[in-house]
């Protein structure tokens, strides 16, 4: 079975995340900008860096892990935006996007479903959401003690707080990432544009 999703909260192991119930791997892909009409070739993490100094601006690997497909984005990512996101959610797919920024947080949490924005929020940050169903995961995070939020946490505190949010998320709608494939494996790759 692969992993749940929490490991992703660790600073520059992955800067987006998408995932798609409905639509397969390759077919994510081109939602997500990469040429049409490629094959892809099978790439690991480290490949990418070498891929993006050699003058490629966008690329995303693929694979899937239950019911829903992932995508890493690597480069200018679509994904975090709701161009993006809205391509991937058309015709009833389910989208969630975790555009992850340890550098300038917060880190975003963003649901799509047949090109509505559903439900965003910050991770740290769940009393100021967005979307036709802001609320959605309101209960969830109430019962696992993120909200009502607290204000002026001590960074070991809010770094648990955006944890348990992401398990809420995780439970939901039981997504998964298999961080070994992710991180040290080789998954198909696309290619989305040049620099």
């Amino acid at each position: 079975m692969a992993d749940g999703i929490a490991w992703i909260l660790q600073p520059y192991l992955i800067d987006c995340v998408t995932f798609a119930r409905g639509a397969e791997p390759a077919e994510l892909a081109f939602r997500l900008g990469a040429r049409p009409g490629q094959q892809p070739c099978w790439a690991s993490s480290d490949d990418m860096a070498g891929l993006l100094a050699g003058g490629v601006g966008s690329a995303v690997r693929v694979g899937r892990a239950g019911d829903w497909s992932y995508a890493i984005e690597y480069g200018d990512a679509v994904g975090p935006t709701g161009t993006g996101l809205g391509a991937v959610s058309a015709m009833g797919v389910e989208a969630v996007n975790f555009s992850l920024s340890p550098w300038h947080p917060p880190s975003m949490f963003t649901y799509y479903h047949d090109g509505d924005r559903i439900c965003s929020f910050g991770l740290g940050e769940e009393a100021r959401r967005w979307g036709k169903n802001p609320d959605l995961l309101v209960p969830a995070l109430t019962e696992m003690g993120v909200l009502p939020a607290q204000l002026d946490l001590r960074e070991a505190d809010a770094e648990r707080v955006r944890r348990l949010s992401v398990l809420v998320i995780e439970e939901h709608f039981r997504l998964r990432l298999p961080r070994a494939d992710v991180l040290d494996g080789q998954l198909p790759m696309f290619v989305g544009r040049e620099a």
